[in-house]
C-alpha cells in the first residue's frame, strides 16, 4: 500500500486502520509506504519515482 499523508480523497486514518486490520488478521504479505508530503496523486518527482519503483518490484516478484 502506498499512501500520501495529505490525501484529501482517501483519508490517512483509513489506510492506518486497514494496516492494523491486516495485522489483527495475521496477514504477512503486505507493506505500507507513507509519503508525508503527497496527496492522492503524487506530484513530487522523487516520491513518484519511488512509488512506481515499488509497483514494478511487486510485479517482477509476483508475476513472473
Amino acid at each position: 500500500m502506498l499512501h500520501g499523508m495529505v490525501d484529501d480523497n482517501v483519508q490517512f486514518q483509513d489506510i492506518v486502520r486497514l494496516n492494523q486490520r491486516f495485522i489483527e488478521l495475521g496477514k504477512t504479505n503486505f507493506q505500507l509506504s507513507i509519503f508525508p508530503t503527497e496527496a492522492h496523486g503524487f506530484t513530487f518527482t522523487p516520491a513518484w519515482i519511488d512509488e512506481y519503483r515499488r509497483i514494478l518490484e511487486l510485479f517482477e516478484t509476483n508475476l513472473k
